[in-house]
Formats: structure tokens, sequence, C-alpha cells
């Protein structure tokens, strides 16, 4: 027979000092599972510090490269964007200047023609006003433009003006329109036919020398709007000396791409070179550290597994030797305890018998009140 039957008590006392260690064992598996997560949180922690402290002092370091040399770049930008600025200013006044050559003959030429114009009109006592180019739009006209403006100034003068006037004068009626034509073609006509009497009527010779003049004052003015189209359309600038610009553009365009090519070799370098360095200066500053912390979360680990390890034998043990006899919802001190009382009263004939008068209580009280 066991233990459990032969001397119930000592048996129960086994239990309960079993019991007992058990919950001490579960209670330190439990402390080392927090020291082992907290060992591991600090190492994550340290990791993830230094992790962070690498990426931000490689952004530092990397953006101060780069920004040195685009400081360099954007200066250099500034000199490139004047030097062209200078040799557009240059250009221009170059075009200018070739303008101004090239037709300074024919602007020259219209001077002298405007002077000559004044002087026939005046050795032959003819108004002045026989000079201006409204007159020989009106009273000599040449050339297209000069014949459309003499038109439509006559369909104004002569149709439109007199039918607004119509309409102006209230309660008109259409006798009134045929009275303002009249009116409208004695004064305008006649002041016209007036006119011309006086000037092409009268100076016919003077005006048609005039007219002659005047178109050759016209011509020129083509000649020197051909030119100015031309030299405007002309892609060479070999007529504006703008080596010197050029040669400056060149300069500081090939000092651009120097320092492009500078920059993309430090970029390359600290890439390849400085970034390894960084990264390893920071992690060995910390590996006292981390390697400490690791330590610490491998004895944790450690520990933790030899005490579960501890846990699941002690478990097996249990319920091998005693849960068997006092269940696994008894395995507990109080529970032992009732065991013991119940034994000790005589309320039980053994450890089995108690534990089913625990359990099943009504049943346990009714086999008693039978004995009696």
């Amino acid at each position: 027979m066991g233990q459990e039957t032969e001397n119930p008590i000592e048996f129960l006392n086994a239990a309960e000092e079993a019991v007992s260690a058990y919950s001490e064992l579960k209670k330190s598996l439990e402390e080392e599972r927090d020291r082992e997560k907290n060992a591991g949180q600090a190492l994550e922690k340290e990791k993830k510090r230094v992790q962070e402290k690498i990426e931000k002092t490689i952004k530092t370091r990397q953006d101060e490269v780069t920004s040195t040399y685009d400081a360099e770049i954007g200066k250099i930008d500034t000199r490139l964007k004047k030097a062209t600025q200078e040799r557009e200013k240059a250009r221009k006044e170059g075009v200018k200047g070739r303008i101004r050559t090239e037709t300074e003959p024919f602007l020259v030429e219209n001077k002298e023609l405007r002077r000559q114009i004044k002087a026939v009109m005046k050795q032959n006592n003819v108004s002045s006003f026989c000079t201006t180019d409204v007159f020989y739009t009106f009273f000599k006209p040449s050339g297209f433009k000069e014949i459309l403006t003499l038109i439509l100034v006559f369909a104004i003068i002569f149709a439109l003006l007199p039918y607004i006037i119509y309409m102006l004068i209230p309660q008109h009626k259409e006798f009134m329109l045929f009275i303002i034509y009249l009116v409208d073609i004695f004064i305008f006509g006649g002041l016209y036919v007036l006119i011309n009497n006086r000037t092409v009527g009268k100076h016919g010779e003077t005006i048609r020398q005039g007219r002659d003049i005047k178109n050759r004052i016209r011509a020129n003015k083509r000649k020197v709007k051909k030119i100015k189209r031309s030299v405007h359309r002309d892609p060479g600038e070999e007529h504006y000396n703008l080596e010197s610009f050029d040669d400056e553009i060149a300069k500081i365009r090939q000092e651009r791409n120097d320092v492009i090519a500078k920059k993309q070799a430090a970029e390359n370098t600290f890439e390849t070179v400085t970034k390894n360095i960084i990264t390893d200066e920071i992690e060995s500053g910390a590996r006292e550290t981390i390697e400490a912390l690791s330590k610490d979360f491998s004895d944790s680990t450690e520990k933790r597994k030899a005490l579960e390890s501890e846990e699941q034998a002690k478990a097996l043990e249990l319920s091998k030797t005693y849960e068997q006899y006092i269940g696994k919802a008894h395995m507990n001190e109080t529970d032992i305890e009732r065991i013991r009382e119940m034994l000790t009263a005589g309320t039980a004939t053994s450890v089995i018998d108690a534990v089913s008068k625990i359990d099943h209580p009504e049943t346990g009280e009714a086999e008693t009140k039978g004995r009696d």
C-alpha cells in the first residue's frame, strides 16, 4: 500500500510541501519571464536608439556635403545668369547698331528729301500744309493704303455722318435726311473742292514734285522696315562681337560642370566609405552596452527555459504522486488542510473518502447520518 493509505497525514504534509514548492517555482518562472521581457525590450530600445542615431548622423553629414556643393553651384548659376544677360544686352545693342548702320543712308536721304519738299513748297509760295502726309492722302493719294484711307474717310463723311445726325434729330422725317445729305455735300464737298483748287489746281507741278518726293520717302521707309526685319530674323551673330561673352559663359559652364562632378564624387565617396565609417563608429561606441544587454537577455532566456523545464517536471511529478489521489482541483493548501482536518476528526476514513465528501458534501452527510 502507498503512503496515502498507510500514513495519509504524512502524505498530505508531503503534498502540501510539494504544492508550496511548485507555487514558488511558478512564481519564480513568472518573475523570470518578466525579467526576460524587460531585458528584451531594453535591448531592442538600445538597438533602435543606435540605429536612429546612425540614420540621423548620416543624413546630417550627407546634407552638409550636399549643401556645400549646392551653395557653390548656386553662386555659379548667378554668375552664369548675369553673363548670359550681359551677352543678350550686348547682342541687342549690336542689333540696334547694325540697324542704325544699315538704315542710316535711307534715314539721311529721307531727312534731305523732307528738306527738299519744304524748300520746293516755299520756293513756289505753296502752303506748308502741302508737305504733310494728310494732304497727299486726301488730295494726291498714291498707293493702296492712301487710296483705301481716302475711300473710308469719304464714306464716313458723306454717308455715315449724315445718317448719324439724322438719327439724333427727335421726330425725324425722311425729307430731313435728304436735306442733311445735301448740306453735308455742300459743306464738306465744297471745302474739299476749294482746297483742291487752291493747291493741286493752282500748283499742280509743285504738288506733283512733292508727291514724287513723298513716294521716295515712303520707299525708303519700306527699305528701313525691311532691313529691321531682316536683321532681327538673322540668326547669325558674327556682326556683334560676342566672342568675349561666349568665352566667359563657356568658362562658367565648365566650372559648373566641374563642381557637379566633384559633388557626385563626394556623394559616391560618402555612400561607399564615409557612411560605413560613421556606422562603425556609432556601433563601436554602443557595442559594450548592447553586449551587456544581450547577455542579460540571453541569461534571462536560459534561466527561463530551465525554470520552464523544472516547472514541467514538477507538474508531472505532482500529477503522478498527488493529483491522482487528491485531484487537480484540490491541489492547494486550503483543500489539503480540510482533508487533513477531516481525517484527524474521523469524518473521513481516507484521503480519497475526504476528497469525495468535499466534492459531494450532500452524499457525505447522508452516509454519516445512516451510520448514526
